[in-house]
């Protein structure tokens, strides 16, 4: 089966993504080695995303199967080139040497040079603390070590950086106080200078760049600066190059993963490298990523209105853009790409869609594009898997890329819609189920002390209100009566509407009365870590809460894939620590008690089972089930009021370690609306002057304007077969 994916970056903001994206394969990857969890862990390949050599030392190297296009300036302190480096070290030697290189020039020389730009204290303490020897230090230098990375990494968060300075705390750089500007600056991972390629033009940041004015932004470069295309030309075959080293590695190359600022001048040159692409690798399907930052969709949507104000001619040449912009992208990519999934993390900060993300501010690209890379990892996980068995169960619905793909590019056009849980709250299960979850002789590593000692105190109260001792107690319990009602510490997953979407404009809904325009038609499941009122959970009683959770949505002919992995997201130090403080060191989602109104803290929590008898809105069995709900809540009381620190179970500072998490591909008819949306917003922003002078910028000729809207109507066309003949 083929298994290795080349993962391809195409943007400043992707870089973004793509560094996180890569953390977290790292911390992953370095689980194996750790005590208890290296069962766990191998159930990932990870030789799937990263290539290996051995050194002359005999020391085995991993780097990952990736190539990063961004603009030069975007790696910060970081050098990816050769030649760089060299200019560099001459630039030094003429200065050391006070003068300058210019025989003919006889008089007085002022030279001015920029400071180079500093590595981040993360990058710098990270390079020099794997020269040591670890096993050779002793515990409190060992501790010492890692208390100065994980505060180094702390600074990487500028909300962080900035709350710190703001209380006077120790000293820092101006570059480590301002947190991470580059993605360099928090990225763990080895990376190829071979693999990355810096394009021409101007950055400042993540979205600000000289290439973030619309999709024709690098015609330019790409033209070659209307000097025949010779320019242009290179550019495009470095990056072909590149990518053939990285497809031509493999040993089976399964297809590629592609994140782009596909809205940007990006956007065009990623299209004239992966036409190329297409061309040399004929049938490996290729899932393409359309990132935009926060709130980015919202400027499209908002250009008509305005209520009569007075609109600039500046500010109408930029809603266009973006209008075409949004349309030549979606046309160009979706012809390129075997999956298009647009993605953007939620615009609000504290939105209901992720309720525990609470330090999430959508302001900074370091948080959103943390949100995205879990949200990338999770739901292409099930390509990833090994089927190998853990403690807690082998994975179910292991697939492939091609699969993947199959699955869903039917269904909706080639689009598709990625929808998000992070942490996962807990999942519902039977009183049976649980207990045996409390055997202590079953304990992993990412058992939660807060949740066990809730669940074991409430176990307890249980058997002694039930008038019974063990399996026979619990067997006595109808099999209606859940987790909430039993144990009652963690919130509960009560359906899968607490899914974020980040596709904005598609809801996720399966309202069989909206027909075409909200049935899901194909959807895949990622459940990933999976954990209830005891703890984690095994993946046969993950896949059967799911499926009894799938079992409440509207019935259609929908075609479903599910996978469950015991292995949850591991969080990396560079991670920005955006959880609730009610989320516990493993990812529980942790109920807390004011000693009057019963519970609170949680936004999804289900009915309380003590006042009523009830479990998660089903019917309970009168009042010995209302006593044993009672006895519970007493009972996990009791053990949360014993916790020393947080509600989440965390000691002050100190970071989550792993969540569970939970996540839906989608194809549904919901994209036929959007992309109606998208057909009308051409159709207005390329018929006015504005557009016009847009387009002739960027040189998109009429022929090229007449393609985008016929295939605009062909996509609009495929919603509308489909619906009148009664395929979904």
């Amino acid at each position: 089966m083929p298994k290795e994916v080349v993962t391809l970056s195409f943007g400043s903001y992707a870089s973004f993504v793509s560094a996180h994206y890569w953390n977290l394969q790292d911390e992953a990857a370095g689980y194996s080695g750790r005590e208890g969890w290296s069962e766990y862990a191998d159930c990932v390949d990870y030789d799937t995303l990263f290539s290996s050599s051995e050194g002359r030392n005999g020391a085995m190297t991993y780097r990952p199967r990736a190539a990063w296009f961004d603009l030069a300036g975007s790696s910060g302190g970081a050098s990816h080139r050769a030649e760089a480096a060299a200019a560099a070290a001459a630039a030094a030697a003429a200065e050391g040497g006070g003068g300058a290189a210019v025989p003919t020039w006889s008089g007085g020389v002022d030279l001015h040079r920029a400071a180079p730009v500093a590595r981040s204290a993360f990058a710098a303490t990270l390079e020099q603390q794997e020269a040591l020897d670890w096993d050779s230090l002793d515990e409190a230098e060992a501790a010492r070590q890692q208390a100065v990375l994980e505060e180094a990494a702390r600074l990487l968060d500028p909300a962080a950086a900035a709350a710190r300075r703001r209380a006077g705390g120790a000293a820092a750089t101006s570059a480590a106080a301002a947190g991470a500007r580059h993605w360099t600056d928090f990225c763990k991972v080895l990376v190829s200078p071979r693999t990355v390629v810096s394009l021409p033009g101007l950055w400042s940041g993540a979205s600000e760049h000289s290439l973030a004015s619309g999709w024709g932004a690098a015609s330019g470069d790409l033209r070659g600066g209307g000097g025949g295309g010779g320019a242009g030309v290179q550019l495009v075959e470095e990056g072909v190059d590149v990518v053939r080293l990285l497809a031509e590695a493999c040993d089976s190359l399964a297809g590629f993963q592609i994140l782009v600022d596909d809205q940007t001048g990006f956007g065009a040159y990623a299209a004239a490298v992966l036409a190329e692409v297409v061309e040399d690798f004929p049938g490996r399907p290729r899932v393409l990523f359309s990132l935009r930052q926060p709130g980015a969709w919202a400027g499209a949507a908002d250009v008509a209105g305005g209520g009569g104000a007075s609109v600039s001619t500046a500010q109408m040449t930029a809603h266009a853009r973006d209008e075409l912009s949004e349309a030549l992208a979606l046309c160009r990519m979706s012809e390129l790409a075997s999956l298009y999934v647009p993605l953007a993390a939620p615009a609000v900060q504290l939105s209901s869609a992720l309720p525990y993300l609470s330090s999430y501010n959508p302001a900074l690209p370091f948080h959103s594009s943390a949100v995205l890379a879990a949200a990338v990892d999770s739901v292409m996980l099930p390509t990833r898997l090994t089927g190998r068995r853990t403690p807690l169960g082998e994975a179910v619905g292991v697939t492939d890329l091609h699969s993947l793909v199959q699955l869903l590019r039917p269904a909706a056009a080639g689009l598709a819609a990625l929808h998000l849980c992070l942490p996962c709250p807990s999942l519902p299960a039977d009183l049976q189920q649980l207990q045996r979850q409390l055997d202590t002789r079953l304990r992993p590593p990412h058992d939660s002390a807060a949740v066990a000692a809730a669940a074991t105190a409430a176990a307890a109260a249980l058997t002694r209100g039930g008038g019974g001792r063990g399996p026979a107690a619990a067997e006595s319990q109808p099999s209606s009566v859940r987790g909430e009602s039993v144990y009652g510490s963690t919130a509960q997953l009560t359906g899968l509407d607490q899914l974020a979407s980040l596709t904005p404009g598609i809801s996720g809904r399966d309202d069989t009365a909206l027909r075409g325009s909200g049935a899901s038609r194909a959807e895949s499941y990622c459940l990933r870590g999976a954990r209830t009122d005891a703890g984690p959970a095994s993946t046969s009683a993950a896949v059967e809460a799911l499926d009894s959770l799938l079992l409440r949505r509207a019935h259609r002919m929908c075609v479903r894939h599910r996978c469950a992995t015991p292995m949850p997201l591991a969080v990396p130090l560079p991670f920005p620590d955006l959880f609730s403080p009610v989320v516990s060191l493993h990812g529980d989602i942790m109920l807390t008690y004011d000693g009057k109104n019963g519970r609170s803290g949680s936004r999804t929590q289900a009915t309380h089972a003590a006042a009523s008898g009830t479990g998660n809105g089903q019917l309970g069995s009168g009042s010995s089930s209302a006593a044993a709900g009672a006895a519970a809540a007493a009972g996990a009381t009791a053990a949360l009021a014993t916790v020393p620190v947080g509600p989440g179970g965390r000691a002050a500072g100190q970071g989550v370690a792993s969540v569970g998490v939970l996540t839906r591909l989608q194809a549904t008819s919901e994209f036929a609306g959007w992309v109606r949306g998208v057909q009308a917003r051409w159709t207005r922003a390329a018929g006015s002057a504005a557009g016009h002078a847009v387009l002739d910028a960027w040189d998109v000729a009429r022929d090229d304007a007449a393609e985008v809207t016929d295939r605009l109507h062909e996509l609009v066309g495929k919603f509308v077969a489909d619906d009148d003949d009664g395929h979904y």
